[in-house]
């Protein structure tokens, strides 16, 4: 006999623990949570968890903003630290591309976003250890801030269980049950058999192998990008704020560790991953020297900064860096939320609302099913942003 759950979440990730969250929360009782390892051994708990909302599209402006707004009312609300921390975020171009800029600001300020534009005399005033050029500007957004991904991951999964959600960790889904064209449950490694009456795979870098397993071929394509650690210097006057730096591709944030952690805009020449589960999570050491070469030119201090070296994180990327989520084609029965090309954490608390919301009773919040629809490549309708510049939108 299979016990039977109404949800069986697949995957330990940021994406899993909020759905079990958001359905729980809203009075979904039998929900059901696997992980084959730990919570957070994928993409989760190697990720910078920024929280920021510079976008371009109405759409992720609006739950980029639901998401910050989320973990910032998590510790008061349910008595756990995700460690939250508010110490804003620049993004820096040169004047070429402030008329793109102008114009992302504009729409973030519409939406409520307490944003702005500041120029190279302000960049000084706000990282007066930085070197800027005289043609260069950024949007400066306040509000932006980050989490610790480690720690959120397992707070969020701990409140989900309070709420009633059951975690099975440590058991594999080595495949999903079909009855025609209907999948009606998932089988573990130890041959165990669960009915479900929705399987919603947030399973990440292995979503993609999961669902052409099942005979269903979407654009997922898990990566490796590479992150290094620096520790600033003693003596170093630095504010510690986030930063997107377009002039040299480059992005950094501050670690509770005290480190820095640096790693680069474009995913382009980050190598293909085909087995998530035997990777090469280290660095090289022409990437360490790379990245402190180039932050260096930002904040020279970085020059003489010790290397704590670094990691091999997870992606997942579509065809345009946006995710995967809806009803799986053809298989009736299963949702797939996966593909957020870096981009996760700050989107799953609006995200996995909006999903509990089509699949439970959670109100619905920012997410927009239609626009992340999994069927837009096959009907040539792939999600296109005005940015102007090279990062997701």
């Amino acid at each position: 006999m299979m016990k039977s759950w109404d949800h069986v979440i697949i995957g330990g990730g940021i994406m899993g623990a909020s759905l079990a969250y958001h359905l729980t929360r809203h009075g979904n009782e039998k929900v059901l949570l696997i992980e084959k390892s730990f919570a957070g051994a994928g993409s989760t708990g190697k990720s910078g968890a920024i929280l920021r909302q510079h976008y371009s599209h109405e759409i992720t402006i609006a739950m980029a903003r639901e998401g910050l707004d989320w973990y910032s009312r998590f510790e008061e609300e349910h008595g756990r630290s995700i460690s939250f921390h508010r110490p804003g975020m620049a993004f820096i171009c040169t004047e070429e591309n402030r008329p793109n800029l102008q114009r992302n600001v504009e729409l973030q300020q519409r939406l409520g976003v307490k944003t702005k534009i500041i120029d190279a005399k302000e960049l000084r005033e706000l990282e007066p250890g930085g070197t800027f050029r005289d043609d260069e500007c950024a949007a400066w957004e306040s509000e932006a801030g980050n989490v610790q991904p480690v720690q959120a991951v397992n707070q969020i999964l701990a409140v989900a269980e309070e709420q009633g959600t059951e975690v099975l960790i440590g058991r594999r889904v080595v495949s999903l049950i079909e009855e025609g064209s209907r999948i009606t449950g998932v089988e573990l490694d130890d041959q165990q058999r669960i009915a479900a009456g929705n399987v919603v795979i947030c399973a990440g870098p292995w979503s993609g192998q999961m669902l052409q397993e099942a005979g269903v071929d979407l654009p997922l394509t898990a990566i490796r990008p590479e992150q290094a650690f620096f520790e600033p210097p003693p003596g170093a006057h630095e504010r510690r704020l986030i930063y997107g730096d377009l002039t040299h591709g480059l992005y950094w944030k501050p670690e509770l560790a005290g480190w820095t952690r640096v790693g680069l805009l474009d995913m382009d020449s980050d190598a293909v991953v085909d087995d998530p589960d035997h990777y090469d999570e280290g660095v090289s050491h022409e990437f360490i020297q790379g990245c402190r070469q180039k932050l260096s030119q930002r904040l020279p201090h970085y020059g003489l900064s010790p290397s704590w070296g670094g990691v091999g994180a997870l992606y997942t990327v579509t065809p345009d860096s946006h995710p995967i989520i809806g009803p799986v084609p053809g298989r009736e029965g299963a949702w797939i939320v996966s593909g957020f090309s870096g981009h996760g954490f700050k989107m799953a608390p609006a995200v996995c609302r909006g999903v509990a919301s089509i699949l439970g009773s959670a109100p619905a919040g920012a997410f927009v099913a239609d626009f992340f629809s999994p069927l837009r490549f096959e009907q040539g309708a792939p999600i296109e942003v005005t940015y102007g510049y090279g990062i997701l939108g």
